[in-house]
This record gives C-alpha cells, structure tokens and sequence, in this order.
C-alpha cells in the first residue's frame, strides 16, 4: 500500500472560478487511482478564513482565538470533499486530531480534515501527519505551479525551481511571515518537519487535476520536486 498525503489550499478549493466543477474532478481523479493507494488529504481555509481572520483581528481577538475561528473555516471546506466524494471508501467525517486522521486511513481509501491546532497551519498539519503515517509521497498544492525564487504574482523576474533538497526549501522559507492567515508556498515549519522526516514532496498547480494524477501515478511532473537531503 502506498500512502500519500495532499495539503490542498483553501484558496484551490474555493477559488470561485468554477467551484463545484473542479471539485467534482478532482474527486472522480483521485476515485479512479487504484485502490493500492490510500490517501490523506488536509484542507486549508482559503479566502473563507482569511475574510473572518481579518475581521476578527480588526474588532480585537487575540491570535489564538483567529487560529481556532480558521480552524472551524478549514473544516467546512473538508466537508465539501467529503461530501462530493458521495459513496466512495471515504472517512466519514472531517478528522479532528493527527491521531484520528491516522486512524481512518487505517480502514478507508480516504480521509480528509483540515486544521487541528491553533498555530499550525494545514501545510504544517499535513507535514505531521505525513511524518507520523510514513508517508511515501507528501503534496502540496498551491495556487502557482511550483515553488518560486519570490512571490511570482509580486515579482516578474521570479523564476520556477523545478528540482531542490528539502533543505534547500526550508531556507527558502524561512523568511515567511507567521500569524492566524498567514500563507506562502510553505509554511516553515511544514518545511523543517519534511526535512527532518526524509519525506518526497511535490509542490504542484492545485487546480491541474491531470498534473496532479500524473504525479501520483510517478509520471513525469510539472512542478517542484524536492528531494530529502542537504
């Protein structure tokens, strides 16, 4: 059985470009990968957290209360997959702890949840889990097609990193800015619990449902590989 776990941003999910059909298709590709690979997949809280973050910050809660609010955003969103998921050998509830997560891809093909405790993002939820699961493939999907050199929607001259170490990533993000909402290619403790575990990670366009399979499936990839190592 190969394990794989998906960190699948909130901001792919509901993007509000064609919503319901993306994640129809991303549900009837990962339904007809063979039944040899079980998956665990966590889901951010997109712009849904972000909007009630925000507010939140502006009436003036504390950043301890905005992680749990975008934790509860980040469920919602695990319920969508569930549900468009229908009959399929699905967990049947959105996991609430690393432990449970673990123990239902122990019995289902699937299991899906997002955010589990204040402070840690889903990329970083993602990365415990692939580390306490054994994960042989850990994905990250994200709104640009890789990790970049800076943030390509700021910077024209930003290039893609097709290949790099995962200590390479870690110093890549080390300069991101932490907080409830808070979001990057990677979060830098995700990125140090990959290093630190050995895990093969992909760091891929969320809403290229084919790349995605293609990945999966070890075909060749459009994205960043980032290998264990120095």
């Amino acid at each position: 059985m190969r394990k794989v776990v998906i960190s699948l941003g909130g901001s792919i999910l509901v993007k509000g470009e064609d919503d319901e059909a993306y994640i129809r298709e991303l549900v009837e590709g990962l339904a007809s990968v063979s039944d040899d690979v079980r998956f665990i997949i966590v889901t951010g809280g997109g712009k849904l957290a972000r909007d009630h973050i925000s507010i939140g910050r502006r009436v003036g809660l504390d950043e301890a209360t905005l992680d749990s609010m975008g934790i509860l955003a980040t469920r919602m969103n695990a319920w969508l997959i569930i549900g468009a998921f229908k009959c399929v050998d699905v967990y049947p509830r959105p996991f609430t702890s690393l432990e449970e997560a673990i123990i239902g891809a122990s019995a289902k093909k699937f299991t899906i949840g997002g955010g589990t405790h204040p402070g840690h993002t889903t990329d970083a939820v993602s990365a415990l889990i692939a580390e306490m699961w054994r994960a042989d493939l850990f994905i990250n999907l994200t709104a640009v097609d890789g990790a970049y050199t800076a943030d390509p929607k700021k910077d024209t001259d930003a290039e893609r990193i097709p290949e790099m170490t995962s200590k390479e990533l870690v110093e890549l993000v080390s300069g991101t800015v932490r907080g409830a909402g808070s979001h990057s290619v990677m979060d830098p403790l995700a990125a140090s619990v990959i290093h630190r575990a050995g895990i093969r990670t992909m760091i891929l366009d969320g809403r290229d449902i084919s790349n995605l399979l293609s990945c999966i499936s070890g075909e060749r990839t459009h994205g960043t590989v980032i290998a264990p190592g120095e």
